[in-house]
C-alpha cells in the first residue's frame, strides 16, 4: 500500500507519493509528479507562447506523470506522447508549506528537440535525492510543434524553449512549498539538454530565473543544436502534407490545423532533409532558431555571435563532455560506408562556409577522411576513428570554442571535465550489441558514449532494458560523481568531501579539465588538443558559416 502526502502550492493542494529512494542509502522522499505548469497547448494555442495553468480547484492528483511530448522514441521508434505534455516532476526530502532551503536543481531533457520527457524512464530520481537537494525534471514541447518557424512575428520560433523558461517561473513561484531555494537553482542538462541551458545562459528572457548551470555533452553553437532556414523547413513540411502553399499565413493555420500525429509522422520524412543533414545532425530538423521577428525575442542573434560579443548571463558552470560520444550516433543510426565512400564532401561540417557538392568540398572531405583514418576510403576497420570524427564535429569542436569564449568574457568559475568512465550499465555498452551484434567485439570498453553518464544520476526504468543495479565499484564512483554535482549545486563548487583532489577552474593562460572516469584525474590542456588544432586550422582557413 502506497502512503500519501498532501501540501499547498499557489496553484492549489497538491497530493504526491511518499516513496523510499531504490539508490545506495535508501531515503525517504516525497514525489510529486504530471503538475500542469502551463495550459495545454492545444487547439489555438499550437505554436503559440505558453499560457501559465493557473489554479485548480480542489486537490490535484501528483501520483503519476503527465503526458510526454508527443515523439518517436529515440531508442526504439515508437509513436508517443501527447500533444498537451506541459507538465513537471518535483522530488524532495522535507516539503515544508513555511518555506525551504534547499538547493534546486532543474533537469532538461535531451533528444535533440524532437523527443524525450522528464519522466523517470530516464530520470528516475533515486540516486540524485539521496543528496539532499529538490529535483525537478520537466517536459516541453519538442519537434515542429515545439520549434517551428516561420520567421515572422506570428511564429518566430522557440516556443520549446519558452516552455522551460515557463517552468522556471513556475520554480520560482513555488519551490518554497517543496523545501526548495529559489534563490539557489541549477539547471542541468545533457545533449540538447546542454544546448537548451545554453540558450538559457543567452535568452535576455531567460534571466534571473537560476544561478548556476552545468552542461553535460551540448552547446548551442553545436551544429545539431541551431536550425538553419527554418521557414525553409516549414514549408516543406506544409508541402508533405499536401499544402503547396508559399504564403506564410496559409501555411501557419493549415499546419495549426493538421492533426498532431500526422505532423509527428510528416517531420520523419527523408525530403525535409539533405544527405548532409542525416550525417551530421544524425536526421534532427526542428531546432532552436533566431528568433529575432517577435516582439521579445528568445534569442535575438547567433549563438556564436552572442558568445563572441560576451552577451550571457555570468554564473558558476560545468562544461564537458564524454570520451567517445559517437559510440551513440554509431548505436542510432547505421553507418553507410559505401554512400559515404561516393561522396566524402558529406564529411565537411556543415556550419562551414564552404560551396555545397563543390570539388573544394569534396578534397576537403578527404582532407578529413585522411586526418581520422589515415586511409582513402572508410571501412569497419576504421570506424573507431570515425566516432573521434562524429565525437568531435558533433560536440568536442563546438565546446572548446564555446568554452573559451565564456573564459574570454566571465569572472566567475568555469570548471571543465571530460567523462571517461565505462560499465556494463552505460547506454553504450548495452545498445551497441543490439545493433551491431557482430562487431560488438570491437567498440567494447573503448570509451564513454554519448549518454553514458545519465545512469549515474539517474535510475532508469526502461521497459525494454532492464535496470542493472550498480556494482559496488559503480557505487563508489557514483558516490563521488553525484556529490560533486550536488555541492556545486549548493556551492557554486564541485569540491567535495571525497573528491580527494582538486578540482581546478579553468582558465584562458593554463587550460584545466576533471577528466573523470574510474580514477579523477586533474589534468592541464583541452580536451582533445591534436584534433581540436585540426579543426581550427579548417575553420580558419573556411571560415563559419554562422
Amino acid at each position: 500500500m502506497e502512503d500519501y502526502i498532501e501540501i499547498t502550492t499557489n496553484q492549489g493542494r497538491l497530493r504526491g507519493l511518499i516513496l523510499e529512494s531504490e539508490g545506495i542509502s535508501k531515503t525517504t522522499y516525497y514525489s510529486f509528479q504530471g503538475i500542469p505548469y502551463a495550459k495545454p497547448p492545444i487547439g489555438d494555442l499550437r505554436f503559440k507562447d505558453p499560457q501559465p495553468f493557473g489554479k485548480w480547484n480542489g486537490v490535484h492528483d501528483a501520483t503519476m506523470e503527465g503526458n510526454d511530448s508527443l515523439h518517436k522514441h529515440i531508442v526504439f521508434k515508437n509513436l508517443l506522447g501527447d500533444e498537451d505534455c506541459l507538465y513537471l516532476n518535483v522530488y524532495t526530502t522535507e516539503p515544508g508549506e513555511e518555506g525551504g532551503n534547499k538547493a534546486v536543481m532543474v533537469w532538461i531533457h535531451g533528444g535533440g528537440f524532437s523527443g524525450g520527457s522528464g519522466s523517470t524512464e530516464i530520470y528516475g530520481p533515486d540516486f540524485l535525492i539521496e543528496e539532499d537537494i529538490v529535483l525537478v525534471t520537466i517536459n516541453y514541447r519538442c519537434g515542429a510543434l515545439g520549434f517551428l518557424s516561420l520567421e515572422n512575428s506570428k511564429l518566430p520560433g522557440n516556443v520549446g524553449l519558452k516552455d522551460q523558461i515557463l517552468a522556471l517561473q513556475w520554480v520560482q513561484d513555488n519551490i518554497t512549498n517543496f523545501g526548495g531555494d529559489p534563490n539557489n537553482v541549477t539547471i542541468f542538462g545533457e545533449s540538447a539538454g546542454a544546448a537548451s541551458v545554453h540558450y538559457h545562459l543567452l535568452s535576455p528572457l531567460s534571466r534571473g530565473l537560476f544561478h548556476k548551470a552545468i552542461m553535460q555533452s551540448g552547446t548551442s553553437l553545436a551544429q545539431w543544436a541551431l536550425q538553419d532556414k527554418p521557414r525553409e523547413k516549414a514549408f516543406l513540411l506544409a508541402r508533405e502534407l499536401g499544402c503547396k502553399s508559399q504564403d506564410p499565413d496559409t501555411v501557419l493555420e493549415f499546419l495549426r490545423c493538421v492533426p498532431a500525429m500526422d505532423l509527428l509522422q510528416a517531420q520523419e520524412s527523408d525530403a525535409l532533409r539533405t544527405e548532409k543533414e542525416k550525417v551530421q545532425k544524425f536526421s534532427l530538423i526542428f531546432l532552436p532558431c533566431v528568433d529575432k521577428a517577435g516582439d521579445s525575442p528568445f534569442l535575438p542573434d547567433y549563438p556564436r555571435k552572442m558568445m563572441e560579443r560576451g552577451e550571457f548571463t555570468r554564473v558558476p558552470l560545468i562544461i564537458g563532455a564524454n570520451d567517445k560520444e559517437g559510440l551513440l550516433a554509431l548505436a542510432l543510426q547505421e553507418v553507410n560506408c559505401e554512400k559515404l565512400n561516393s561522396d566524402l564532401s558529406l564529411m565537411v561540417p556543415l556550419d562551414l562556409a564552404t560551396t555545397p557538392d563543390s570539388e573544394e568540398e569534396l578534397r576537403l572531405g578527404k582532407e578529413i577522411l585522411q586526418f581520422y583514418t589515415n586511409t582513402d576510403s572508410l571501412s569497419w576497420d576504421v570506424v573507431p576513428q570515425y566516432v573521434d570524427y562524429i565525437t568531435d564535429i558533433g560536440f568536442a569542436v563546438a565546446q572548446e570554442y564555446t568554452r573559451q569564449c565564456f573564459l574570454n568574457h566571465q569572472p566567475g568559475p568555469v570548471y571543465t571535465y571530460m567523462f571517461t568512465y565505462t560499465c556494463q550499465r552505460a547506454f553504450s555498452s548495452l545498445m551497441i550489441p543490439m545493433a551491431y551484434p557482430e562487431k560488438a567485439q570491437q567498440f567494447s570498453d573503448c570509451g564513454a558514449s554519448h549518454a553514458d553518464d545519465l545512469m549515474h544520476l539517474f535510475k532508469t526504468n526502461m521497459i525494454q532494458i532492464p535496470f542493472i543495479p550498480p556494482t559496488a565499484d559503480d557505487q563508489v564512483f557514483m558516490g563521488t560523481f553525484l556529490k560533486a554535482w550536488t555541492t556545486f549545486a549548493k556551492t557554486g563548487n564541485p569540491n567535495c568531501e571525497g573528491l580527494g583532489i582538486s578540482w581546478r577552474q579553468d582558465n584562458t593562460q593554463n587550460p584545466h579539465y576533471m577528466e573523470i572516469g574510474k580514477v579523477w584525474k586533474p589534468t592541464d590542456g583541452i580536451l582533445f588538443p591534436e584534433r581540436i588544432d585540426f579543426w581550427n586550422r579548417i575553420y580558419k582557413k573556411y571560415s563559419y558559416l554562422y
